[in-house]
């Protein structure tokens, strides 16, 4: 296993050896509610909108998408679960950020886990999945495409299979069948807590009818997204892009994000061109905003479904966020694909 396939299953991993007692009372405070902090209103821009601008990431979370068994009917875990849980991730990871080994057994690793976008902590509102509706934290796919998506898991064209995909049989037919050397970019919602999404940050500038949106995605290629939020209507539905067509609105002090248009090259856990995207921008506290995101797709779900991730607000003042560094074209490619060849011809 490398050290990208082993960053990508470490926290999905651990995440699933807890079997702890719950107490429902770590990660049930107002900011996991949606609620903003009593007694604080957010900033506002010059012209009275909620002030989002700023750095924001999403940090080095480990908490899955779905729900693990092991956490049925468990919506939050306590303070000694996150402890134990983020415990375990240092048993598995090098001295880089403050673990002790990479791999099992006397091999320490040859992957320096500071360049590796593995969770290393629970979510910040203690939850036990991302997913907050359905209740039970599982995406509701209607059953044969539960089936077709698990089979796209470990071929090259999702962005969870990413890293599994040189593993495969196939081995990479040609340039199209190597993710890893291709600049797809960002896919839009961002795949939190996969390796290949690092600590997702985001830049988020507004004006008053547009906002832009930077996502650092790894060495993958970054995105842009710009937002109109002057009542436009949806691009004619021939129109077809990757990130989709987004318009925004403000309700109260919550931007809303309604995206459609995308096209049939977006895969969002089985969803394609029939993808319809909500999302929420909420300021909940002083550095701090609430992400929620519903997906629809009745070709592929059975009902909506959403997604909650808490961000922090990052030293804007440094700007430590950095154009992704993505070059196509590799010139290797020749290579590795003509060494295929030839190993083909010798079996």
């Amino acid at each position: 296993m490398t050290g990208r396939h082993f960053a990508l299953a470490l926290g999905l991993v651990v995440f699933l050896v807890a079997g702890l007692a719950w107490q429902p009372t770590f990660g049930q405070g107002a900011a996991a509610d949606g609620d903003t902090d009593a007694g604080w209103a957010p900033a506002r821009t010059p012209w009275g909108a909620p002030d989002l601008q700023g750095i924001w990431t999403s940090g080095y979370i480990l908490t899955p998408l779905e729900r693990p068994d092991e956490f049925e009917g468990r919506e939050f875990v306590t303070e000694e679960e996150k402890a134990a849980l983020e415990a375990a991730v240092l048993t598995r990871v090098d001295a880089s950020v403050g673990g002790t080994r990479v791999r099992g057994g006397d091999d320490v690793g040859t992957y320096n886990s500071a360049f590796s976008g593995f969770g290393r902590e629970v979510i910040s509102t203690g939850r036990t999945s991302q997913i907050i509706d359905p209740p039970d934290g599982k995406v509701p796919w209607i059953p044969v495409v539960r089936e077709r998506h698990a089979t796209e898991m470990v071929s090259a064209f999702t962005e969870r299979g990413r890293y599994l995909a040189e593993d495969n049989d196939r081995g990479g037919d040609g340039p199209e069948d190597r993710p890893n050397d291709r600049c797809l970019g960002a896919s839009i919602p961002l795949r939190f807590a996969a390796a290949s999404s690092s600590a997702t940050l985001h830049r988020i500038v507004q004006s008053p009818d547009l906002v832009s949106i930077y996502y650092e995605h790894g060495h993958n290629g970054g995105a842009y997204r710009h937002i109109p939020l002057d009542g436009r209507p949806h691009l004619p539905g021939g129109i077809r892009q990757y990130l989709g067509d987004a318009r925004g609105r403000w309700e109260g002090d919550t931007l809303v994000i309604d995206t459609t248009n995308f096209s049939d090259k977006t895969n969002y856990e089985g969803s394609r061109d029939n993808l319809h995207l909500v999302e929420r921008f909420t300021r909940t506290g002083p550095g701090q905003l609430l992400y929620q995101a519903t997906i629809e797709d009745e070709t592929v779900f059975t009902r909506p479904w959403t997604i909650e991730i808490p961000m922090t607000e990052l030293d804007n003042k440094e700007n430590r966020i950095y154009e992704s560094s993505c070059h196509e074209g590799n010139y290797a490619l020749t290579s590795i694909l003509m060494g295929a060849r030839l190993l083909e011809a010798q079996q």
